[in-house]
């Protein structure tokens, strides 16, 4: 057992080797936490490097060597254990961080938010390929199954670099470039694709007043003589709020969402996507005590015309049966427009059973008869 004195001695020793090792590159913060060891001994024996907001790389039980790895994120982390006694040379691999679905990734940051000469950089392009590849073979050792790694567009040339190692295009956005690479060879990639659907919105608005469908004609691909308003869904965007958003964008008409009429499902849409089209039912909100709605008012550059047109003469041409005219899907959405409202689908609002989620909507078929 180690005397109160020798302890103390041992932990100076393990945090003078440590920051010499650890601190050889960039501003990086140092966090130790006391911990017991057999015997009742207080060391220190954890460090964290952080080098970006919400992510660390973390190396522990360093009082018998390097014997195990964590790699952690917020809020929850994952320890992996190296069953070796092999020691990591951070001035030789990438600082990383734990990743959904077994996986690790590296995030690099801007080049202008590097605040570090070129030789204390770690993503410097002349060094960068050599701890890429360190850093693979620590996620093989790992037993990962993927490793990612995000490059601001600033730091380009670093794709290039990525490449060479086996990392293929995930998906890009805004500034920023994902990539990935597989990394069990005896089994299949998993990585799913990104982004394999687009969601649109389509409103049947009826102004039951005076018997009329809102209706809109695009200065672009007509495919018929009037359409309902409608677009895409954006990121983030509840159904209900994007189909009152793109009435109101290409028409000027304010409504209130009712439900869901129907769905069409058809692939090969813009960029090689999916397409999940959602047609709702919403009502004109009246701008007076009589109940008179607006006169719809095109969208500038986008839209043609836009009118309220009559009901039955709407029916009567999607119902026909000139290739030219008819219209196969609303002539189903309009069968159902005609039925009671109550057998639309239904939007209701429900928690949910992952701990931080809010809640969301779920669309269901009506429900006649609850029990409590």
């Amino acid at each position: 057992m180690l005397t109160a004195a020798q302890s103390v001695t041992y932990s100076i020793t393990l945090i003078l080797m440590l920051t010499r090792r650890l601190v050889t590159r960039g501003n990086f913060a140092l966090a130790f936490q006391p911990t017991m060891i057999s015997g009742g001994c207080n060391i220190m024996r954890s460090c964290s490097i952080i080098n970006q907001p919400r992510t660390h790389v973390m190396v522990t039980s360093y009082y018998n060597q390097f014997s195990s790895l964590k790699s952690t994120t917020e809020p929850q982390a994952l320890t992996d254990v190296i069953e070796d006694d092999k020691e990591y040379d951070w001035d030789k691999i990438l600082p990383f961080q734990k990743n959904n679905h077994n996986s690790v990734k590296i995030v690099v940051p801007d080049q202008e938010e590097q605040t570090t000469s070129k030789r204390d950089d770690l993503y410097d392009t002349e060094t960068f390929h050599n701890k890429l590849e360190a850093t693979i073979a620590t996620a093989v050792q790992l037993n990962k199954s993927a490793i990612w790694i995000t490059i601001p567009i600033s730091r380009a040339r670093l794709m290039e670099e990525a490449s060479k190692s086996g990392f293929v295009f995930h998906h890009a956005e805004g500034h920023t470039a994902t990539l990935n690479k597989w990394l069990l060879d005896d089994v299949e990639s998993r990585i799913p694709t990104y982004a394999t659907h687009q969601v649109g919105v389509g409103a049947v608005v009826i102004n039951t007043a005076k018997n009329e469908i809102l209706c809109v004609r695009e200065r672009r691909n007509n495919y018929r003589p009037w359409k309902i308003p409608g677009g895409l869904a954006e990121l983030g965007e509840d159904l209900d709020t994007a189909v009152i958003r793109e009435v109101y964008e290409e028409t000027g008409i304010k409504c209130r969402f009712l439900s869901v009429l129907g769905v069409r499902h058809f692939h090969g849409a813009q960029f090689g996507r999916s397409d999940l089209y959602f047609v709702c039912r919403l009502e004109p909100i009246p701008i007076s005590e009589e109940g008179d709605v607006p006169k719809p008012v095109p969208q500038e550059g986008e839209i043609e015309a836009t009118c309220w047109v009559d009901f039955n003469e709407y029916r009567d041409m999607v119902n026909s049966e000139d290739p030219q005219v008819g219209h196969p899907m609303m002539k189903q959405i309009m069968k159902i427009v005609e039925q009671s409202e109550q057998n639309d689908i239904q939007k209701t609002i429900v928690s949910s059973v992952v701990p931080g989620r809010k809640p969301s909507p779920v669309y269901h078929a009506p429900i006649h008869s609850e029990s409590s």
